[in-house]
């Protein structure tokens, strides 16, 4: 206790007489730090969005998009489905439950003197219950409203602070596009997705008033949500098999819908996280590194500088293993508040990056577990060379030096 004391007390002298080193030393450890805690607490948070969308989404859901596969990827929005398809869908043994949506994209929506651009959507009354979305005020539209194409519409959080913040907006009039239309709920806050567009931007409307008064678009859906009772597997091959023979499809011919179950969209969202964690993890990793050869040839330049207080203490009985120790303890001690800085920067920044970027970000323990090991690693080898040269200088050379 008394020895860690002492070289606590030393190492601190040291660091206040080189500063300015110290400074340059520690911020890049720090930025390597902040680095990976950001990635670390991002990817935790993508993770905790896959399971969220798993479990609302219900391990029975299939969603079928319209478009193929290789349209979706290269993000040609075409309209393919039917009410006719969705029918057809419905009769297929197993399902049990059935959701039409028609989006309707860039909608400019106003209230009083704001204006906002989202997503409009167009679906069947058991939506919310369907994504088990709760409210935050109000609730939802009903069969009466979908039958008589009423103008009423449910927003998403962010639509709600956009356009009216803390106001209870329930009861209220909005414009979108050109239409009137009365705020009957708001629903809960679910936050960003990775890369993707955000949950809460989008207002809900009955789907006939949308079909009907917005986009007059009577036939084509933009997808079909549905659960099954049986394997989700063998019901996908079912529909793949009605839906080719509604549309016409030959064989060979490639699919002009896309099938996609719940566990699918998990393992993308969890693939898309893996390889953000490779890119990102690469790219913090080299800054770590680089900051390790700054602090190394940092450390070489004060050994020279401190050759004769090395032999000083030499002479005064210092051993070898103890000055190797002290130059250690000093190295790490640098990254080790570069770790610190990095993880409180992370911490700062992380609203930023949810609310800017739509990242969602989750602070765990792991983040604080990562920093202190990379800090220390980074601490211990790039201090070791250095360390070992301070502790082989001779007393009586170092003096005269």
């Amino acid at each position: 206790m008394l020895k860690l004391k002492e070289y606590l007390r030393e190492t601190f002298k040291i660091l206040y007489f080189y500063k300015l080193r110290v400074l340059f030393s520690f911020s890049g450890v720090a930025l390597g730090i902040l680095s990976i805690s950001i990635i670390v607490t991002t990817i935790e948070g993508a993770n905790k969005k896959a399971k969220d969308i798993f479990e609302s989404l219900g391990p029975d859901s299939i969603m079928v998009f319209s478009g193929s596969e290789r349209q979706r990827q290269a993000r040609i929005r075409v309209n393919t489905l039917t009410h006719d398809d969705a029918e057809a869908i419905g009769r297929i043994a197993g399902i049990y439950h059935i959701v039409k949506v028609l989006g309707v994209r860039a909608q400019t929506v106003k209230h009083k003197d704001k204006k906002w651009q989202t997503l409009v959507v167009g679906a069947t009354p058991n939506y919310f219950s369907s994504f088990s979305w709760n409210f935050r005020m109000g609730g939802p539209f009903d069969d009466e409203d979908e039958k008589k194409s009423e103008a009423v519409c449910v927003l998403g959080w962010k639509v709600y602070r956009e356009l009216f913040e803390m106001e209870d907006p329930v009861g209220k009039w909005i414009i979108i596009g050109r239409l009137p239309v009365k705020v009957i709920g708001v629903l809960e806050e679910r936050g960003g997705t990775v890369g993707g567009p955000h949950i809460d931007d989008r207002i809900i409307l009955p789907l006939s008033t949308v079909m009907e008064r917005l986009s007059n678009e009577r036939k084509y859906l933009s997808f079909i949500r549905l659960k099954t009772l049986r394997d989700p597997e063998e019901t996908m091959e079912d529909i793949k098999k009605v839906l080719r023979r509604n549309h016409g499809i030959l064989e060979g011919q490639e699919d002009d819908f896309t099938i996609r179950s719940a566990k699918d969209i998990y393992d993308f969202v969890s693939v898309i996280s893996g390889s953000l964690f490779l890119f990102l993890g690469t790219a913090s990793c080299i800054a770590l590194i680089v900051s390790g050869f700054v602090l190394a040839n940092l450390f070489y330049l004060t050994i020279d500088e401190r050759r004769k207080d090395i032999g000083i203490r030499r002479t005064y009985g210092a051993s070898r293993r103890g000055i190797l120790i002290s130059f250690l303890f000093e190295s790490i001690t640098i990254t080790l508040i570069g770790g610190i800085v990095g993880v409180s920067l992370s911490f700062l920044l992380g609203g930023t990056f949810e609310r800017f970027f739509n990242i969602p970000m989750v602070f765990t323990h792991k983040v604080i577990l990562f920093a202190v090991l990379f800090s220390f690693l980074t601490g211990l080898i790039s201090g070791i060379r250095p360390a070992m040269k301070a502790s082989r200088i001779e007393p009586i050379e170092a003096i005269r030096s």
